[in-house]
């Protein structure tokens, strides 16, 4: 068998890197949403607390630019992720015979970290306002 060369190593290194800061920032985003949402629906309930729509709108910028920043940086580290996983599969073509690598990417998943924190996000906006709604 023959030894990994040099930048293979350098590449799983990247990718393992990657992978790692994408679960970091989605594990960070998602629970911030969801820590908000369940301190609204709390407020909500617990009848001594009403959110007026000023205080709402503060809450709804955070949680706009936090989904918006975090769905950015997934869609930008996604994409390093994406290109380091095509110099893998390349050198495991050339150097290894191995075609089969770019049937087990998951980076071919349809529903993953991002679209996960946009519905976070629209969760977070929607019980923000639906005790103003409602009312």
């Amino acid at each position: 068998m023959k030894q990994n060369p040099p930048i293979l190593n350098t590449l799983e290194n990247q990718l393992s890197h990657r992978l790692e800061k994408l679960w970091r920032v989605f594990s960070w985003c998602s629970s911030i949403l969801i820590s908000i949402t369940g301190a609204v629906l709390f407020a909500n309930h617990a009848g001594n607390v009403k959110l007026c729509w000023q205080e709402s709108t503060i809450i709804s910028v955070v949680i706009i630019i936090l989904a918006v920043y975090a769905y950015l940086w997934l869609k930008e580290n996604l994409s390093f992720e994406r290109k380091i996983r095509d110099e893998i599969d390349k050198i495991f073509e050339e150097e290894h015979n191995y075609t089969q690598l770019k049937t087990l990417r998951p980076d071919n998943a349809k529903f993953g970290y991002k679209a996960v924190i946009l519905l976070l996000g629209l969760v977070a906006l929607t019980t923000t306002w639906l005790n103003i709604i409602i009312l």
